[in-house]
């Protein structure tokens, strides 16, 4: 069956993803093996952090429902709900959260990431 051309990802949506994967590897690194309680002692880093939440909460929401299908089953509204509650509830973030996340959640979305990514064509332009 051919596939409808009004279900096919977008030219952004490799790009998004792209993005997000930068991100998240980004927070990985910024994070490290750093506890909650360093993590919060360390302005520039815990800012850093939540910058990529940011980044990869805003790429996600911005995602075709085709580009989407394309990476495959993750929890969207768990990950768009994080950069909403990073910009909005910024003066409440839990810290522990943001560690939790880029240790045990990040690498998970990494992998499925860079496997869709494997598998995309590359943007011709």
């Amino acid at each position: 069956m051919p596939r409808d051309e009004a279900a096919a990802p977008t030219p952004d949506d490799r790009r998004r993803v792209e993005h997000m994967l930068r991100s998240a590897n980004d927070a990985r690194a910024i994070v490290g093996t750093m506890d909650a309680a360093a993590l919060s002692a360390d302005m520039i880093r815990l800012r850093a952090a939540v910058n990529c939440f940011t980044e990869i909460g805003e790429a996600a929401a911005r995602l075709s429902a085709a580009g989407r299908a394309r990476v495959g089953e993750l929890p969207w509204r768990q990950i768009v709900g994080m950069r909403n509650i990073v910009v909005h509830v910024y003066w409440g973030i839990d810290v522990n959260e943001i560690v939790k996340t880029s240790r045990d959640d990040l690498p998970v979305l990494i992998a499925a990431l860079e496997d869709a990514l494997s598998m995309w064509p590359a943007d011709p332009t």
